[in-house]
């Protein structure tokens, strides 16, 4: 394929480029062997020419900023030294053995001790991600990148590989200063808040200890402090709350799943707080904090179970909203109801009245047959009544992990809908 040359911009000649010819625009829209077929814009006129008198012609041009040429690999590689041709060389082994478990590439060039039980074909591909970053100190986002880039250029590629941490500090520091500065920080995450003089002693000491004095580069204290400040923020580690810290450090690494209920009654989920209120106790008149204590269906977000009860709940209050999903409180007089919101049944179906009603001819409130109930590690829903009740109803128990907020997505204690008539 033919390249246009004009003064400092290069291009390569295919359909679709366009170019100043003649003190006009012309779009190329075909190639054949010399000839070249060319479109004007404006009026459409096309025009055949030949492409060396094209090129040739003074008043040829590219007309469109140009992508620049990349720089033959030969030339690359040809200005490095002999120390990073080898440490290039090292790491092409090193990213060969995690792809196919052996450093040059193939069985038949297998090295003495080849393949490693870690790096062996048969081994699953994260089990080889996870070992190989461990052994080059490196996270395993970083080797993706690598893979990625010697995958699509070579060895070239790896010469283009940055951080990946973007511009600005970050991206200039050593990243062995980072991963230490991030290991120093976790360390600190359970014990008392530090000050950042300290966490960067103890950053100098971890390396000095793990590569050597002098090996890794130390920013400046006014850069270090600005790095600290990047790589702590939203993670409470100076400021805020102890409590929160420990809970933002212990969050899941991975993308925050959902609970997801089919049906109404499939999940139950169940939690208590205690209310910024107080309320009176009709017999003694005494000031007294109260609790409350809700069951809540996950697919329709109804309140089907509730308590409030003063100074602290019990097991009993909780089988006693645990009962109430099952059949609710009868409303007062006067008092509106609701059935569960619309789920999709067509509002032609024909329902037979008296089954919406009990015995004494009341409407029926809202109430789902229990299938799961996802609980805190609450003393009460731990209880042998709660377990008892559970069982006797058939109702399945799911306690949510400890420090994991994902598993009860929503706070039952803050529902997204309350149906009038449902208190007691």
């Amino acid at each position: 394929m033919a390249v246009c040359r004009v003064s400092a911009a290069t291009a390569v000649l295919r359909v679709g480029l366009r170019l100043r010819h003649d003190g006009t625009v012309f779009t190329v829209v075909e190639l054949a062997g010399r000839r070249l077929l060319l479109r004007r814009d404006g009026d459409g006129e096309l025009r055949q020419v030949d492409i060396g008198w094209l090129l040739s012609h003074p008043s040829t041009a590219v007309a469109e900023a140009a992508a620049p040429t990349p720089i033959a690999a030969g030339a690359v590689l040809g200005t490095l030294g002999a120390a990073e041709q080898a440490a290039l060389t090292e790491m092409v082994e090193h990213l060969q053995e995690l792809t196919t478990g052996f450093r040059y590439g193939c069985v038949e060039l297998a090295a003495e001790g080849e393949p490693r039980p870690r790096y062996a074909p048969g081994v699953a591909l994260m089990t080889r991600y996870a070992a190989k970053a461990a052994e080059l100190h490196v996270g395993a986002s970083t080797l993706r990148r690598w893979v990625a880039a010697f995958s699509e250029h070579g060895p070239e590629g790896l010469l283009r590989m940055g951080t990946g941490r973007g511009g600005g500090p970050l991206a200039a520091t050593d990243p062995r200063w980072l991963q230490a500065c991030q290991a120093v920080l976790a360390s600190h995450v359970p014990r008392s808040r530090p000050t950042r003089a300290r966490i960067l002693a103890e950053i100098e000491q971890r390396l000095v200890a793990e590569y050597g004095a002098g090996v890794v580069a130390v920013p400046a204290r006014s850069t270090a402090h600005g790095l600290v400040r990047e790589l702590v923020r939203g993670s409470n580690a100076f400021d805020g709350s102890a409590k929160g810290k420990r809970s933002i450090a212990s969050r899941p690494q991975g993308v925050y799943g959902r609970l997801r209920a089919t049906r109404p009654g499939e999940y139950v989920l169940l939690d208590t707080t205690r209310l910024d209120v107080f309320a009176m106790e009709p017999l003694t008149c005494r000031w007294v904090q109260v609790e409350l204590t809700v069951a809540m269906d996950l697919y329709s977000r109804c309140i089907c179970g509730l308590r409030l009860t003063p100074v602290s709940t019990k097991a009993v209050d909780v089988a006693g909203s645990l009962f109430e999903t099952l059949r609710p409180h009868a409303p007062r007089p006067g008092q509106a109801t609701e059935a569960l919101p619309y789920q999709g049944v067509p509002d032609i179906v024909v329902v037979d009245a008296r089954k919406l009603v009990d015995a004494a001819g009341r409407m029926l409130l809202p109430s789902v047959a229990a299938e799961t109930i996802v609980y805190d590690h609450g003393q009460i829903y731990l209880s042998n009544h709660v377990r008892s009740v559970c069982a006797r109803f058939g109702i399945s128990l799911q306690p949510a992990r400890p420090r994991t907020p994902t598993d009860k997505e929503v706070d039952a204690t803050k529902p997204a809908r309350f149906t009038a008539g449902w208190l007691p």
